[in-house]
């Protein structure tokens, strides 16, 4: 005869079952949202690099086309200087001294001058030795001050001279 195995009806292990509590319906939705949670958590970084990078996009686009319509008003400047540059070359070219001449005698009434009202000026300036003595020379500052004063300086100057 086979004697029964005692520790397979050994009821210890009922302890450990009642401790162990029980899957309720309260502890089962906290389990999902729990779940739903970390999703949350886990998309939230995700949205944020996604939504920094097309905002960094966004910019450097509107930089570029910022930069395409400061190329495309230099070319526009440049052209406009070139215009420019040809309108003066035509104005040059159609500024003529005959047809100005012409213009100014039959138009404005001018003549050439007679040779008596020509007067020929030197350009060169003459040189002036001052004399200590000579009444009729003037300093600049002494003729705009008065010409009173001036005369009354130059000669308390020769009495000076004289003096030493």
């Amino acid at each position: 005869m086979l004697v029964a195995d005692n520790r397979a009806y050994d009821y210890s292990y009922e302890e450990y079952l009642i401790d162990v509590p029980l899957l309720d319906e309260e502890t089962k939705p906290k389990e999902k949202k729990a779940k739903k949670t970390k999703k949350k958590v886990r998309i939230f970084p995700i949205v944020l690099v996604f939504s920094m990078s097309i905002i960094m996009i966004s910019r450097y686009a509107y930089i570029a086309e910022i930069n395409f319509n400061i190329n495309k008003m230099e070319k526009e400047y440049n052209k406009i200087l070139k215009q420019n540059e040809s309108l003066k070359v035509s104005l040059m070219g159609t500024i003529n001294l005959q047809t100005l001449e012409q213009v100014a005698i039959e138009e404005l009434n001018m003549q050439y001058p007679d040779p008596d009202q020509i007067l020929y000026v030197s350009a060169a300036k003459p040189i002036r030795v001052n004399k200590g003595n000579d009444d009729t020379y003037y300093f600049k500052e002494d003729i705009e001050e008065n010409k009173y004063l001036a005369k009354a300086k130059l000669l308390i100057n020769s009495f000076i001279s004289l003096l030493d």
